[in-house]
């Protein structure tokens, strides 16, 4: 009998809440979504799936306000536990290593018969915790979910910090050589991963039905909508300037996240009252949002050789919604989705001014019926039971 064990750091229902009001900065609602897509998707082909959890939370005290994370159930995500650590910078992860070594050497000890166990992300601490105990157990395989590659990762500031993370990118490279098998967000991660002959299948993401919000009243005015990360290199930049060159009153720009760019938002929504920055929302109340808009904008381009092996993880959310969406062409985004969306094919603000206008301006009920189709395609195709049945079939 195969055994499936679980290791990642989503946000149980029990202390989301808390998370979400100690948190300071960007927090990891897309990791979240995708592991509990991942989740239900798992334990309907693998009921007996055991879960270890450690949420993915900023450290104190820049990023979080207090200085431990308890442990609770996780709740109905099935059998298991999300485990408490001290929350400290540098020093969690090797307490979350530790712990994780710990629980899968627990878990190998009670059960007979094969393991696989499935890593989300490639952190280290994870990975090596994994790997370990891998070493002692001819009967353990790994299967490792990679969203993002390692020289990909956030290397968060200051000198000492950077010069470890790079030790840790490189030291997690040499482990990726150990792992059995892969789940990529994009068919390009293959090749810089060095995966070779081992088994792979790509899984750019997961949308739950069950998560989208009820129906809720569209905005009288024009309404463009961005949520995620404010990251720099996303194009926020470029999406103020294409909005505050359009000169009509009747339009409105809202923007929801955290990130490096959050004080060039408040300047500009200081000196345009058209635009209104939310600050960092709870899922929910983003989910609601993006029903009320008029359209849905992701202003990423596709500078930077990053894009090419990453999928923007807010398509999957912005299709869903039934609302239509804005996007350039990125190498990350699979064909399939750019015929339900609007591709803004000049990569600047003059072309993001002109594709918001030639959408904005269409027929309400042109957009609703383009959105319907848009939202039909994720429900069906990208659920967490079709999804996670490539994974099933790759590691059976």
């Amino acid at each position: 009998m195969k055994h499936f064990l679980f290791i990642g750091g989503f946000f149980p229902e029990k202390i989301a809440g808390e998370i979400h009001r100690n948190s300071k900065g960007p927090m990891q609602y897309a990791a979240d979504t995708l592991q509990k897509g991942l989740l239900k998707g798992l334990l309907h082909d693998f009921p007996n799936l055991f879960i270890i959890n450690f949420p993915f939370v900023g450290s104190f005290p820049s990023r979080y306000k207090k200085v431990f994370i308890p442990s609770c159930e996780t709740n109905d995500k099935g059998k298991g536990r999300s485990l408490s650590y001290l929350n400290v910078t540098l020093l969690k992860q090797f307490i979350i290593y530790f712990k994780a070594k710990k629980e899968i050497l627990s878990f190998m000890k009670s059960n007979q018969g094969d393991v696989i166990i499935i890593v989300y992300s490639i952190q280290w601490y994870f990975l090596k915790a994994a790997v370990d105990v891998c070493r002692k157990f001819e009967n353990l395989k790994i299967c490792l979910i990679v969203p993002d590659l390692p020289q990909d990762m956030a290397i968060p500031k200051g000198f000492s910090y950077k010069i470890f993370r790079k030790i840790q990118i490189q030291g997690t490279i040499k482990l990726i050589k150990k792992v059995h098998s892969f789940v990529l967000l994009s068919n390009y991660m293959a090749e810089p991963l060095k995966i070779g002959e081992r088994p792979w299948v790509r899984i750019e993401g997961i949308f739950d039905e069950n998560i989208l919000s009820k129906m809720a009243v569209k905005e009288k005015n024009k309404t463009i909508l961005y949520t995620g990360s404010l990251a720099r290199r996303y194009g926020i930049i470029n999406l103020i300037e294409a909005f505050t060159n359009i000169e009509a009153e009747n339009y409105r720009l809202w923007i929801c996240g955290e990130g490096d760019t959050r004080k060039d938002i408040e300047k500009n929504a200081d000196s345009d009252k058209r635009i209104i920055y939310f600050g960092q929302l709870i899922h929910e109340e983003v989910l609601l949002l993006q029903k009320r808009a008029t359209v849905l904008i992701n202003p990423r381009t596709s500078e930077g050789v990053y894009t090419k092996y990453s999928f923007p993880s807010k398509t999957i959310e912005y299709l869903a919604s039934g609302t239509p969406t804005i996007l350039h062409r990125l190498e990350g985004i699979p064909d399939e989705y750019l015929q339900y969306c609007y591709v803004a094919e000049e990569e600047n603000a003059e072309g993001l001014k002109k594709t918001i206008l030639s959408v904005c301006e269409k027929d309400q009920k042109e957009l609703n019926a383009f959105g319907h189709r848009a939202s039909r395609f994720i429900v069906e195709n990208k659920n967490p039971i079709y999804q996670v049945k490539k994974i099933h079939n790759m590691l059976s």
